[in-house]
């Protein structure tokens, strides 16, 4: 007898789970007994229900269910089972209602309806029992509507967090305390050149055992280790792949972003090794060469420019100001960069004194203009045309000489050559004798000699210009 009611017991009340056998219970119970199985089942904190397991009509419901569903009791008891479910899940609960076992069943998680017409979600627990001499289902259905809208938010979001993991194109993996990776997205895929179902759960030193090489070990044991993130470069050499890697600690253990700069670090390294070339080209003339911006702050120079700069003003580098220059040199640079900003392009010869002794250079100002075309910039290049330039002048001085000789040669040389000339024609050349020959003769003479004073001063001149044959 009493195994009997212990048995009776646990097909009324299971650890929350209560079910209450109702006035068809076995008739050796007492009033009394029958009275708190009843109470077990209506004041039961668990929504709770019976309903025929042929008619699905209501046969009995507990406060809880009534409160939960928004029904009357009579209201409720009026309605059947498939009632307080939404039209398309009717089907999968009349199948469900056929394999109903003798003992409480988790039968998981279903939609409801409320009298509003709200659905939500309970988990079901049934099992097969009598009520009333009619073959019955006792249900507990518990309200875990925000449990799973909850979970349901939760999913959203990984798969949204995956879902960017994996349109990313950096490289992600993330990897536990014991260095196992826990995730391993497409981008990584595709760098590391392996399968993630090949990674995942693996020991990352494992997977890639010279990954402990570089830096690599020792930024990521930091992170793991301090809980602070970690910035850097590095190439695994096994690839060639050069990375640039941001590290971020974790609950678990860290995450690992990198961006494949292999390419980016060809360019950079093109980009040094050019601009070495290229300064060992403007360090290798005595021509000037700088740039400036817009603050009049060097940008670059060459060691030609430096050494100007420091018999100047006695700096090898850094910052220049105006303070650095005399007022007078100061004002005139101003004046041609301010050209240079306005978009002219030109050359001008600057008159100057280096080391004691004047000099005349070239200077030319080309604006520098940015992707936007704007002038961000002036770069300038100096030649020195001092040697040219007092050639030029000494053609100019020997220019005018000519131009002084050719006078004499057009107008004072013409007169006693002209003389010469008409006196010839007087000769009498029939009559050697003739007295009048004579004194042809004495003039010819005399404008001879007048001719050869001249020839002899243009020679002078000449001479005294270098140009004496």
């Amino acid at each position: 007898m009493r195994s009997l009611r212990i048995n009776i017991f646990k097909q009324t009340v299971q650890i929350g789970k209560a079910v209450i056998l109702h006035p068809g219970l076995p008739h050796f119970l007492n009033h009394a007994k029958m009275k708190n199985y009843v109470r077990l089942f209506d004041e039961s904190p668990a929504p709770m229900y019976i309903y025929d397991e042929r008619t699905y009509e209501f046969l009995a419901v507990n406060d809880a269910a009534l409160h939960q569903y928004g029904y009357g009791r009579e209201e409720f008891l009026s309605m059947k089972a498939f009632q307080i479910r939404p039209p398309q899940d009717v089907e999968l609960f009349t199948k469900a209602n056929l394999d109903v076992p003798d003992s409480y069943f988790d039968f998981g998680t279903w939609r409801h309806c409320r009298k509003n017409g709200e659905l939500f979600h309970v988990h079901i627990y049934a099992h097969r029992t009598v009520f009333k001499g009619r073959g019955a289902r006792s249900v507990l259905a518990v309200d875990i509507d925000s449990r799973v809208r909850t979970e349901r938010a939760i999913a959203e979001k990984s798969a949204e967090i995956i879902d960017i993991l994996e349109s990313i194109t950096d490289g992600f993996y993330a990897l536990n305390r014991n260095w196992e990776i826990t995730y391993f997205n497409k981008a990584a895929e595709k760098v590391l050149g392996r399968r993630r179902e090949e990674v995942i759960g693996k020991s990352l030193w494992e997977s890639f055992p010279r990954s402990r090489e570089g830096k690599f070990y020792a930024e990521y044991e930091r992170a793991m280790t301090t809980k602070e993130s970690a910035h850097f470069e590095e190439e695994y050499a096994p690839l060639g792949v050069w990375a640039s890697i941001n590290v971020y600690p974790t609950k678990d253990g860290i995450a690992v972003y990198f961006m494949d700069i292999t390419e980016q670090k060809k360019i950079r390294q093109k980009i040094a090794n050019d601009e070495r070339n290229l300064r060992a080209i403007i360090n290798n003339t005595t021509d000037i060469i700088w740039s400036i911006d817009r603050q009049n702050n060097i940008i670059s120079a060459n060691d030609a420019f430096w050494d100007r700069v420091s018999s100047l003003t006695g700096k090898t580098g850094g910052t220049l100001t105006e303070q650095d220059f005399d007022k007078d040199r100061s004002s005139r640079w101003k004046q041609y960069f301010a050209r240079a900003f306005q978009g002219e392009a030109y050359k001008i010869v600057v008159d100057d004194v280096y080391q004691g002794k004047e000099i005349f250079e070239e200077v030319s100002f080309n604006p520098i203009r940015d992707i936007h075309d704007e002038i961000i910039g002036i770069s300038c290049f100096s030649r020195d045309i001092t040697t040219q330039h007092l050639y030029l002048k000494q053609i100019e001085k020997q220019n005018a000489k000519f131009r002084e000789i050719a006078w004499s040669q057009s107008h004072e040389v013409r007169a006693p050559l002209s003389n010469i000339m008409g006196l010839t024609a007087l000769l009498n050349h029939d009559d050697a004798s003739d007295s009048g020959n004579a004194e042809v003769i004495r003039l010819i003479g005399e404008a001879s000699r007048q001719l050869e004073e001249i020839v002899k001063k243009i020679s002078a001149k000449a001479s005294q210009e270098g140009w004496e044959q």
